[in-house]
């Protein structure tokens, strides 16, 4: 897949550039980092994946204490926000919605 084909409906190539419709005379110049997005290859996405910054033993060490301390986290913030905020959360209105009375018909 060509880094033009999204562009095809609405530019045309013109010499290393992007000539789009209605603006004349005007090239519009892609950046490296705009042709590389634009032309992401199987190849190029495994390299992403594979070029991580951490060592392949950092979960083995680092990963219980990491989700350990998330799961801690969220249950505090979770049990600060039920129990002290005062905010009403209206879960369920049985029994607090009541139908009103029937109205015999007026003779």
């Amino acid at each position: 897949m060509s880094y033009f084909e999204p562009f095809s409906g609405i530019c045309r190539k013109r010499s290393s550039s992007l000539v789009f419709k209605g603006i004349l005379r005007t090239r519009v110049n892609m950046f490296r980092f705009a042709k590389a997005a634009l032309n992401v290859s199987g190849k190029g996405a495994r390299l992403v994946r594979f070029s991580s910054t951490h060592a392949p033993e950092f979960h083995a060490k680092y990963g219980t204490g990491l989700m350990v301390g998330g799961v801690a986290f969220c249950v505090s913030v979770w049990g600060f926000v039920l129990t002290q905020t005062g905010i009403t959360w209206n879960l369920s209105p049985v029994g607090k919605v009541q139908p009103k009375p029937w109205r015999d018909a007026e003779e």
